[in-house]
């Protein structure tokens, strides 16, 4: 049987010559066919941008809206070696708590769900294991945000068309940049496509692979031999937008993050805000009667 107690951590430009054949194609296709689709119409309204500039701005869009410290519940659907879990999470001004739902899409036994909530009753007596993850996060928020900055700067963007209602662009190494840090030299060395939302200029899909391997310190001190990287992103209100599935897979040793792993699969969706000073017995009250709200109103159509 499977043992719940366990803590709360969890695995937790190119120039405006060859971008302006494309638009000319792309407006020559809308001419034969008629309606033209609102990403394409995006495309022709921002042609004077380069698809560099383009993720520049959405860059800038996505570091704006990480400053905005919201609080926030949703439901994640996480894999941990070959089970998948499923957890109603809540932020809290102490950090992240669950409850877990379900293993294998089996809700759980009267034995787990007392393990779980003996869980919960140790980390709101003491939620400092919560509190170090929270640190820990916030620490790998500053990093990503770093390497979100460097995306301008770090690859080569070229307009690739679009795909339902989204720009898509090419991304690649720009070989003239040289990396600052051990994560940036990993990320330097992705290659793929961007899904923009260029209406909003928000990033909507990013999938990347690694080109080469990466050493560091002549392999002494790390390597990653390959590696994908998948994120997808969602509108969950005015100019808010979340993370709702997250995809990554790298061999190799190297610990750049403290609560991204280097295989990690989730998805998240359900996304409600709450209040952002929400202690950990209130939040862990909401989480009860999110569980229970399901079942109430299945027993009252019986």
């Amino acid at each position: 049987m499977m043992n719940l107690q366990t803590g709360n951590a969890y695995g937790g430009s190119f120039g405006k010559g060859r971008q302006f054949v494309v638009f000319s194609l792309l407006a020559a296709g809308s001419l034969l066919s008629g309606a033209v689709p609102p990403a394409r119409q995006d495309l022709d309204r921002n042609y004077t941008l380069t698809a560099g500039e383009l993720v520049g701005a959405v860059v800038v869009n996505e570091l704006t809206d990480r400053e905005q410290l919201r609080k926030w519940i949703c439901t994640i659907e996480r894999r941990a070696g070959k089970q998948t879990f499923t957890e109603l999470q809540v932020e809290t001004k102490d950090g992240p708590l669950f409850r877990l739902l379900a293993i294998d899409g089996v809700e759980l036994s009267s034995e787990q769900r007392n393990q779980d909530d003996a869980r919960i009753a140790r980390l709101i007596k003491d939620p400092r294991p919560l509190q170090k993850l929270q640190q820990a996060q916030e620490e790998d928020e500053i990093k990503l945000q770093r390497l979100m900055t460097l995306m301008p700067q770090a690859f080569v963007y070229d307009y690739d068309g679009v795909e339902a209602n989204l720009v898509r662009i090419k991304f690649r190494p720009n070989p003239v940049y040289v990396p600052p840090t051990y994560e940036a030299r990993v990320i330097h060395s992705l290659a793929g496509t961007i899904l923009i939302d260029s209406q909003h200029k928000r990033l909507a899909r990013v999938v990347g692979q690694l080109t080469n391997r990466v050493d560091f310190g002549f392999g002494l001190l790390g390597r990653i031999d390959s590696g994908t990287v998948e994120i997808a992103r969602m509108e969950v209100g005015p100019q808010l937008w979340k993370t709702a599935f997250i995809s990554i897979h790298f061999s190799g040793w190297l610990a750049l993050f403290k609560t991204i792993n280097k295989d990690q699969y989730e998805r998240r969706s359900g996304f409600h805000t709450v209040s952002a000073g929400l202690s950990l017995p209130d939040a862990n009250a909401l989480l009860i009667s999110r569980v229970l709200r399901p079942q109430l109103t299945l027993s009252s159509n019986q």
